[in-house]
């Protein structure tokens, strides 16, 4: 349909859609550790994540793709909630997932819309967790001694998440790979890979 002969109201609904889908990429990140932020915001860390992505995974699904572009997306309505504040408080961890599943539907961008499979999902949450880890690998190279705490920890989620067993490892033999060079190039990071013998 040529979207030249649409009325006033449509073309404006479709500008409301694309405003609130936008509105997430603005948010900042690390707002409980400023000192990391680095001006990193939303947009930039979801485009590194879907890089990520994409090269570890070239034939990721639509609906995968789709899926990391919006995983972050409620939180033009949340802010960006820290990991380890999800982990340390299960019950607010688990309203705030109900937040983000109401405000995705809103916003017609949820599961229903767009499915994945728990290995899809596996690999976004590693793309995410990854973006993380490489963003304070960065920091660190730079000098900035406040990211180390935040790369130990996404380092830690990879491995004790999805490196922890022998069949897991095999499948994800490249994501491992990735975090024992970035732990041997990484300034002073207190070592938390197991030592090579």
């Amino acid at each position: 349909m040529d979207k030249r002969t649409k009325t006033s109201t449509q073309r404006n609904v479709d500008l409301k859609a694309i405003h609130q889908r936008l509105k997430s990429g603005h948010v900042l990140r690390y707002h409980a550790k400023p000192e990391i932020a680095d001006g990193q915001n939303v947009a930039a860390h979801t485009w590194r994540a879907m890089v990520i992505l994409q090269t570890l995974w070239p034939d990721s699904s639509k609906n995968a793709m789709i899926h990391m572009m919006y995983h972050d997306a409620a939180e033009a309505e949340t802010g960006d909630i820290p990991a380890t504040t999800k982990w340390n408080y299960p019950q607010f961890a688990e309203t705030l997932q109900q937040i983000e599943y109401d405000y995705e539907n809103k916003l017609d961008i949820g599961f229903e819309k767009f499915p994945v499979d728990t290995k899809e999902r596996d690999m976004c949450d590693i793309a995410d967790k990854l973006e993380l880890t490489m963003h304070c690998f960065r920091l660190m190279q730079t000098g900035n001694t406040f990211a180390h705490e935040v790369f130990n920890t996404g380092v830690r989620y990879l491995t004790k998440t999805y490196l922890g067993n022998d069949e897991n490892r095999s499948k994800y033999r490249r994501v491992e790979q990735i975090l024992i060079e970035l732990m041997d190039a990484a300034p002073s990071t207190s070592g938390y890979w197991p030592q090579k013998t």
